[in-house]
């Protein structure tokens, strides 16, 4: 038999309306404190419990003092929103900056947007928008769009070199998704024919697509490939030296100011061009491996792998062709894009190569390949702040890149040269470190030299690419030879884009900057004069220039 339970007495009602009455005002009072920055907390002295924390993640405002202001600024933190922007900033940047797309924020737009560093990770694909600061996981290789394809955004153009965001490739055509086609620039100017580049891209090579006919083309999902990817669209008769120069180039446009800031590139596409030039060989017999001859991409293999770490490699015609034969459509976070041909069928100058439009067209900072020389620099421990391996304090290095021994190109006559090598040994006995590399020596004695280099100097030709790896000082000079009947820029328009000194000579004429030769060609392979002594007297007194500094 149950026990019943009395009812309450009027003492123990009177007790339970009491204790609800208390809780009731104590909570309103707390309430009301929050909203005037306080917490019931802090009318407690010595209390034991921490700091409270809001929703923003930050103390209190009765709790800040000066090292939380230090830390977190003074502005308010208001979810969705970026902190410490003015209101009038934030709608320029959202509603006014690169054709209205509505994530100018996150790409580093504007003052405010580029001086927040962080935001940069986010607009180049590291940091996903809903993630917060963090890395792409493996789980991000697949997304799903639904009906709403991601639109492709134009970040810069000029004919025959675009940076597009949100690129789609499927079954070997690249789209460009675009509410208004007619808001990009013509297809031809951005790319030419995989067949022939002197012609417009065919529509299996691109297509500008309006985003309403997206979702029928594509379906509601795809893989998606992070981060940068340069391509060069040019086939094997067109890609040289000057390729990569071109597409960092055109990359660091994106930032002028911080070039640094940028996210490295994730890899290269070479569309037009397989991997190997050989044809493929027949089975040994003895199973030994045959070493293949690899297409030239106009960069050393090393150079490739020290400079640009972050390249996986380089993926060619027969990688491409992988991509197209999923079927499935794939989102490409951003491409930098070169194409030469769509360069030259909108016109050059006399004089102007189709690789020099990033050089003549965009405003660069002057520091705009120094992330990938120091790169290369510090692979070798020649970094300013890491030098081991540079000269001692108050020494300068000069590298002659000498061509007498190359089978194909034209050089000094040999009597020239000689001098010339004469001369720099004396000149090697006042204190200068001098390196007189051939073309047979290998690329880590080569580049091991040119990194620590001032002044690097040779006849002319595509060799003198590796002297943009060249120490940088105020004083850092190129020396380049040419035949009475031969001039060209090429090394002149990059070096000065690279804040570095360029000297031309012809025989015993110096010309700089101010005064150049016009351009001219010769079929003329003949061997060529060269006033030695007049050279390194202009050595010695660039050297003694940096001195006096």
């Amino acid at each position: 038999m149950s026990d019943w339970i009395p009812p309450p007495t009027r003492r123990e009602l009177t007790l339970l309306l009491f204790c609800v009455a208390v809780f009731i005002v104590a909570f309103n009072a707390s309430a009301s404190l929050r909203l005037i920055g306080l917490n019931s907390y802090s009318l407690i002295p010595f209390s034991s419990h921490s700091a409270p924390l809001g929703s923003d993640g930050r103390r209190l405002e009765g709790y800040r003092d000066h090292l939380e202001n230090e830390i977190f600024g003074e502005w308010g933190w208001e979810p969705g929103r970026i902190a410490g922007v003015k209101e009038a900033e934030s709608s320029r940047l959202l509603h006014g900056k690169t054709h209205d797309h509505p994530n100018a924020y996150i790409h580093g737009e504007g003052l405010t947007g580029e001086r927040a560093m962080w935001l940069v990770g986010v607009g180049e694909g590291r940091y996903g928008n809903e993630e917060g600061l963090g890395s792409t996981s493996v789980n991000d290789g697949f997304v799903r769009w639904g009906e709403d394809v991601p639109r492709t955004e134009l970040r810069q153009h000029i004919p025959g070199f675009t940076i597009l965001d949100n690129v789609t490739m499927l079954s070997g055509t690249f789209y460009i998704v675009v509410d208004d086609p007619r808001s990009m620039p013509p297809i031809q100017s951005i790319a030419s024919s995989r067949a022939n580049p002197n012609h417009p891209p065919r529509d299996i090579d691109w297509q500008i697509l309006p985003v309403s006919s997206a979702p029928g083309k594509f379906g509601s999902f795809g893989g998606r490939i992070h981060g940068v990817t340069f391509i060069s669209y040019d086939g094997p008769s067109m890609t040289d030296v000057h390729t990569f120069p071109s597409l960092v180039r055109l990359y660091s446009t994106l930032n002028v100011s911080s070039p640094q800031s940028l996210s490295p590139p994730n890899r290269i596409f070479f569309p037009g061009i397989f991997t190997f030039t050989d044809p493929r060989p027949d089975p040994d017999p003895d199973g030994d491996s045959l070493r293949r001859q690899r297409a030239s991409i106009g960069v050393a293999p090393q150079t490739l792998k020290a400079a640009y770490p972050s390249l996986a490699t380089a993926q060619f015609a027969e990688d491409f062709g992988d991509f197209a034969s999923i079927g499935v459509p794939v989102l490409l976070d951003r491409v930098v894009l070169a194409d030469r041909g769509a360069a030259r069928r909108d016109g050059l100058p006399r004089g102007m190569s189709a690789w020099m439009r990033p050089f003549a067209s965009l405003r660069v900072s002057k520091d705009w390949f120094e992330p990938v020389r120091r790169t290369l620099a510090e692979y070798f421990l020649c970094a300013e702040d890491e030098s081991p391996a540079m000269p001692d304090a108050g020494t300068h290095t000069v590298t002659y890149l000498s061509r007498q021994d190359g089978v194909e190109g034209e050089r000094l006559r040999a009597a020239d040269h000689a001098a010339l090598v004469e001369a720099l040994q004396n000149l090697a006995r006042t204190g200068v470190h001098v390196h007189v590399l051939d073309e047979n020596v290998s690329w880590e004695v080569r580049m091991r030299a040119i990194v620590q280099s001032t002044i690097v100097l040779s006849v002319f030709g595509d060799h003198l690419a590796d002297a943009m790896f060249m120490k940088r000082t105020p004083r850092s000079t190129v020396m380049e030879f040419f035949p009475p009947s031969e001039f060209n820029r090429e090394w002149e328009v990059v070096m000065r884009s690279m804040g570095i000194r360029y000297v031309a000579w012809q025989g015993n004429r110096k010309y700089t900057i101010e005064n150049l030769p016009m351009f001219s060609q010769s079929s003329s392979h003949e061997d060529f004069a060269l006033d030695s002594h007049a050279v390194v007297r202009t050595i010695t007194d660039t050297l003694n220039e940096v001195a006096a500094h």
